[in-house]
């Protein structure tokens, strides 16, 4: 192990630049994934922090809320099934709303709740919907950048219904776009695809379980059940861009471990003279390799700490316009795998020094 320290010491440049490499492929590892994070909750934060587990959505809907529409009345019998504590019904839909004042667009995904449910979003500022107050809204934040502000009127495009913004609500996206909670009455008279129906529908029954640990089936009902991981899944574009970038940060990682490999193992050929003459004068092969695995190691240990000190830098430095989330299980799950694929790479290197005969090696033979 000193072995290999001393080396390192004394070859500064040549490991400063393999260092170096590997610090900017486990640094793009670590920002992709954040940006992979940050998607992901842009895209659909509304639904992973909701804590609701079970969709019911139509069964024709092809496992698509936006194709789902049935009877509202579903819902007292989706509540008397067995395993299920609490049921609340949900309209959604991507529409556009203006703004009275100048006529501005605001693309936008609506919510359509009874107000006084489990699906009442937290209020930042303002105040709550109300069952009595049909034409008021709540609206996420994120519309604060666009100049919106509590009082001002948002009309939909279809009937040019007054909507009133009487509360904001943090962090609730849809699709990326900002999710604006209404009354159900109010978006099913305002929904281009209810406007003809005579009896009210929704989009899906959300269902909280008694047991958590049961899975709730609906029986009769003509209703598909999806869990929370598939009902994210069936969001727009979600799947797609996490399997790309999840795709993109394994390839990344174990290219940074070919990489550290071609690097000690192309270092081991070129001093294969030097290891044959240290095990004729008695050195041990696992001396000589575990001063290989040093190196390996605090290379490793050198680009871990510094791109994860960098990584929870750039939350600070990024436009908001860029989402970036990473949790530190993700840091430390990274890190553990770039230090694994690192070493695992080192067994090439380790089995090249075993093979050095000591006779050849001086002599300056390929074995």
């Amino acid at each position: 192990m000193r072995l290999g320290l001393l080396e390192m010491r004394y070859s500064k440049l040549r490991y400063i630049l393999v260092t170096g490499i590997m610090v900017l492929i486990m640094l793009l590892s670590l920002i992709l994934s954040g940006l992979a994070n940050g998607l992901a909750y842009d895209n659909a934060s509304s639904v992973s922090d909701n804590n609701v587990p079970y969709y019911a959505i139509a069964k024709d809907a092809q496992g698509k809320v936006s194709r789902s529409l049935f009877e509202e009345s579903k819902l007292s019998k989706v509540k008397e099934q067995e395993n299920v504590a609490d049921a609340a019904v949900l309209g959604q839909s991507m529409q556009t709303l203006k703004r009275e004042k100048d006529d501005k667009k605001f693309s936008i995904a609506f919510f359509a709740i009874q107000p006084g449910s489990f699906l009442d979003p937290k209020i930042s500022s303002g105040k709550g919907l109300e069952v009595s107050k049909p034409d008021e809204i709540v609206v996420d934040t994120s519309l604060k950048k666009e100049g919106i502000k509590l009082g001002d009127v948002l009309m939909d495009d279809i009937l040019n219904r007054e909507l009133t913004i009487v509360g904001f609500t943090e962090n609730q996206k849809y699709s990326h776009a900002p999710v604006v909670y209404i009354n159900m009455p109010t978006w099913q008279a305002i929904n281009p695809i209810l406007y003809h129906q005579k009896t009210p529908e929704v989009s899906a029954i959300l269902i909280k379980p008694e047991n958590s640990d049961k899975k709730v089936s609906l029986s009769g009902l003509s209703l598909e059940v999806l869990d929370q991981k598939a009902f994210l899944d069936q969001i727009p574009g979600y799947s797609a861009e996490q399997m790309t970038l999840n795709m993109m940060i394994y390839f990344l990682i174990v290219i940074g471990g070919f990489i550290l490999t071609a690097f000690f193992y192309v270092m081991t050929l070129q001093k294969t003279t030097q290891f044959g003459i240290l095990k004729a004068l008695g050195t041990k092969a696992s001396y000589i390799a575990m001063s290989i695995v040093a190196q390996v190691v605090v290379i490793s240990l050198i680009s871990i700490i510094i791109s994860v000190g960098i990584t929870l830098l750039l939350p600070s430095v990024l436009p908001d316009a860029m989402p970036f989330e990473l949790s530190l299980s993700t840091v430390v799950t990274y890190s553990l795998i770039f230090f694994i694929v690192a070493l695992i790479g080192s067994l090439l290197s380790m089995w090249r020094i075993n093979k050095v005969d000591p006779l050849d090696a001086i002599r300056g033979g390929d074995e």
